[in-house]
């Protein structure tokens, strides 16, 4: 079986060409004598080429006789994630050829890269070639938020859901944009939306549970019961990490809330048992403990919710989400004296070792 040879395709400023035995820059002959030098050099290699010249480059495309042909080989580039090699490809044939698959090819190429400033002119190019491209509009959106053009970026995103309705990427960037400019409630029934399409799209999910969050307390409640699907539904993805870091804040503010911001003195005879029972327990014990209440907790903690019981493997009893709560924060901090064990209870913890000391 023979293998298909790779094209070669290239452009070179002419501020780079050797002048030597070229005519004046500008004129027409320039333009013939630089077409003809790789012109003739491929056809002396039995290659076909195109040659173009502009008023800052020179652009080649040479394909051998059983070569692969320019764009398949370029966009196999892309799809194997060789950015770096497709990127002068892709700048050399979106400059020859009006083709909007190249055009936006080649602002991906240079969006993924972290170039997304470079990537909003070939998108632009590529949306005005073909004005039904909806994944160029999808990009180019992206680009325009990245740049913090937040105007453009749903101006572009929107075109996109219109050209595709279905399309939960879309309706999920867009929602982002609007989000993150301070329009939350315009973003919710976009983030419904792609939650409801993409269902395996953490995402998604997460996002429409951060929505929720932002909309406020007449939110809150569905927005700590989306954060618990996405734990449940991701756990082993950073969606699922931030949703538990959600709902422990959620958590802490209902706990503040219930006590106008005082000390929880029911916290604090929590911890004052904690430190009675742990005072018995070897440290090895104490961190398994710990452990369990924190795998326990991923699921959320009912701390406002008394009459809600939970039970462990590793302590006798029955306990209530601000018990173990309490409980997790003085095995915390037996490992860890000055650290943050992210419950919110550092006020109450103090009180109940100072009131233990003066029993």
């Amino acid at each position: 079986m023979t293998t298909r040879q790779a094209p070669e395709i290239f452009q070179i400023p002419l501020d780079d060409l050797d002048p030597a035995g070229l005519p004046p820059r500008g004129t027409p002959e320039f333009e013939q004598a630089v077409i003809g030098r790789y012109a003739l050099d491929y056809a002396a290699r039995g290659w076909q080429a195109v040659v173009a010249v502009d008023d800052a480059f020179v652009r080649v495309v040479a394909v051998p006789e059983r070569g692969v042909e320019p764009k398949a080989y370029v966009l196999g580039l892309l799809q194997n994630g060789f950015l770096e090699d497709a990127l002068p490809v892709l700048e050399a044939l979106d400059g020859m050829l009006d083709d909007a698959e190249l055009a936006y090819s080649h602002g991906l190429c240079l969006s993924e890269l972290g170039r997304p400033a470079e990537a909003v002119a070939p998108l632009q190019r590529a949306v005005e070639l073909d004005p039904t491209h909806a994944n160029a509009f999808i990009a180019l959106g992206v680009a325009f938020a990245r740049t913090g053009r937040t105007d453009e970026a749903a101006n572009a995103l929107r075109d996109a859901v219109k050209l595709e309705p279905a399309n939960a990427f879309a309706k999920r960037n867009l929602a982002a944009v609007l989000m993150r400019s301070g329009r939350a409630a315009e973003a919710l029934p976009f983030f419904r939306q792609a939650a409801s399409l993409a269902p395996a799209d953490p995402g998604a999910q997460l996002g429409l549970a951060q929505c929720l969050e932002e909309l406020g307390p007449s939110h809150v409640k569905e927005a700590a019961e989306q954060y618990k699907a996405v734990v449940k539904r991701f756990p082993d993805h950073q969606a699922g990490e931030m949703a538990e870091e959600a709902l422990t804040r959620i958590g802490h503010e209902e706990m503040r809330a219930a006590v106008d911001g005082g000390l929880r003195m029911d916290a604090v005879m929590y911890m004052q048992a904690a430190l009675d029972r742990f005072a018995k327990l070897d440290q090895a014990k104490v961190g398994q403990i710990v452990m369990e209440i924190a795998l326990l907790g991923r699921n959320g903690l009912e701390i406002n919710k008394p009459a809600v019981r939970y039970t462990l493997q590793n302590l006798e009893g029955e306990f209530s989400g601000l018990a173990l709560l309490a409980y997790m924060h003085v095995g915390f901090r037996m490992f860890d004296a000055k650290g943050d064990a992210g419950t919110g209870l550092d006020r109450e913890y103090e009180a109940a070792v100072k009131m233990r000391r003066e029993r």
